[in-house]
């Protein structure tokens, strides 16, 4: 949308004009002039606090949404208005380095809030980008679809992927997209928590263990958890190693 002309002149104001403009229009202020006003480089967090306590122009949303991302907006303003945002500017603000922490953990906040309320397009969505909050609910979403996109999320931590994979709640169906993924499945700790869980489709643990120490995979052998196939295969790939240390399953 093309902004009006009084846009571009306020956004260019020198410091003492801003500061001037600001004291005499505060109560007159239109919605895209308080936006001129909050893009200024010269803006200082006394004058974004006086636009965020004009009920008038707090009421513009687009106002509210620039006020919070704003890192001179004084920070109880922000996480107040931090109530009045949807949901994927939540999002969108949530991984924003330059939003002041404390305003990105009461976004988190709302973010887990309303996250009941989310169909499951808007879940999927979400998923592909989010902060570390959204990322460890999602990673406990029964949806495959959702689980399967937050695995990409650059957020990701390995621990939670070691996590999941150590859950009782964790499927096998979901054991297997971590298997299949690209980025996790060539983890060296991913690898060998695939082949330690029991609930891994035997076709996905066994196809980790050529990537294992020799030394991990006599102790996934001698392991009681550990299936007669998954011994088997151990014992085929490593048959002198086996024949002195243990006996062969018949």
């Amino acid at each position: 949308m093309t902004q009006p002309r009084a846009y571009h002149q306020i956004k260019r104001l020198s410091r003492d004009e801003l500061k001037d403009f600001v004291a005499e229009n505060i109560k007159t202020l239109a919605e895209d002039e308080a936006i001129a006003v909050i893009e200024n480089p010269f803006v200082t967090p006394p004058m974004l606090m006086a636009i965020a306590q004009n009920p008038r122009l707090a009421g513009f949303y687009s106002v509210r949404v620039r006020l919070v991302a704003h890192r001179q907006t004084p920070q109880a303003q922000s996480t107040k208005l931090v109530h009045y945002l949807y949901w994927f500017d939540l999002v969108r603000l949530s991984i924003e380095v330059t939003v002041p922490a404390p305003v990105r953990r009461a976004i988190d906040t709302q973010l887990l809030l309303k996250l009941d309320k989310l169909t499951l397009g808007e879940r999927i969505a979400s998923a592909r980008r989010c902060c570390h909050a959204l990322v460890k609910a999602f990673l406990a979403d029964r949806d495959l679809r959702v689980f399967g996109t937050v695995l990409s999320n650059q957020r990701v931590r390995e621990d939670d992927i070691l996590a999941v994979i150590a859950s009782r709640q964790t499927t096998s169906e979901q054991l297997q997209l971590i298997a299949d993924d690209q980025k996790w499945s060539y983890r060296y700790a991913v690898r060998k928590a695939l082949v330690l869980n029991p609930a891994t489709p035997r076709s996905a643990a066994a196809s980790q263990l050529r990537f294992l120490t020799p030394k991990d995979r006599r102790l996934i052998h001698s392991n009681p958890s550990t299936s007669t196939y998954l011994r088997r295969c151990i014992e085929r790939m490593q048959a002198k190693d086996f024949s002195a240390h243990v006996e062969r399953i018949e």
